[in-house]
């Protein structure tokens, strides 16, 4: 249906990088991301190409939810688009697909939603009922279920990194309040791996870089790949020069 609908150019597919490469759509999952043009007749064609594919499968797009985000300072016609799609305006930063777009991933103010979580699930009140054990592998369960997605797209820094290990390290030896638990051991030491006489927590900074890494490892090993198409004209690299065997 979408190329249907760029073959009748009710929306034009977008130009990027020094070469002209062309971008009309992106799909992740159920979620698709459309790119047009920013002028009246190219949105009065978007959602005419949503109110048909809502005749067409059933489900209709619920503009009253919906919202449009200005990004940056040039456009001024967001209202005057928003009252086409009789839909709301919003301005960054928002959330998409769980992440935050938009907001500063450097201020600890990003990051705080996360650690709010953290603390729910590391309640203090928890570790009265749980032995040392038990705490142990609640905190590997949501030190690897919660942070490891904003940590895989995001820079973690090193203060959010030290306030998360503080409410792990708080949680293991049942700190709660201003009462003072024991350490018994240095928490670098229990965060190294099993075989090197450690419980296998591992630092949080750390596991950040790793999570990072491995988009540098895709980019020299995804030749073609349309991320790294874009990337490479976005700051003029050569592909050639950055594909690994």
């Amino acid at each position: 249906m979408l190329l249907k609908d760029r073959d009748q150019n009710l929306f034009k597919e977008t130009f990027f990088g020094a070469s002209g490469s062309q971008i009309a759509h992106l799909q992740f999952a159920d979620n698709t991301i459309l790119f047009i043009e920013a002028n009246e007749e190219a949105v009065v064609n978007l959602r005419r190409v949503l109110q048909c594919y809502g005749l067409g499968s059933g489900p209709n797009v619920n503009f009253h939810k919906s919202c449009l985000v200005k990004v940056g300072k040039g456009n001024s016609n967001v209202e005057r688009w928003a009252e086409l799609f009789r839909c709301k305006t919003a301005s960054l930063p928002i959330k998409y697909l769980g992440l935050s777009l938009g907001g500063r991933p450097s201020s600890i103010s990003f990051w705080e939603p996360m650690l709010d979580k953290i603390r729910t699930r590391l309640a203090p009140w928890k570790m009265t009922f749980i032995s040392k054990a038990g705490r142990l592998v609640l905190i590997k369960l949501v030190l690897s279920s919660l942070p490891t997605y904003f940590m895989s797209v995001f820079k973690i820094p090193i203060s959010v990194a030290l306030a998360m290990e503080k409410l792990q390290r708080d949680f293991f030896w049942g700190v709660k309040g201003e009462k003072k638990g024991i350490h018994w051991v240095d928490w670098p030491t229990l965060c190294k791996s099993k075989r090197n006489c450690g419980l296998g927590i591992g630092r949080i900074q750390d596991k950040g870089d790793a999570l990072l890494a491995k988009w540098v490892w895709r980019f020299g090993m995804e030749e073609g790949e349309l991320r790294r198409r874009v990337i490479c004209e976005k700051y003029l690299v050569d592909p050639r020069t950055v594909l690994w065997d």
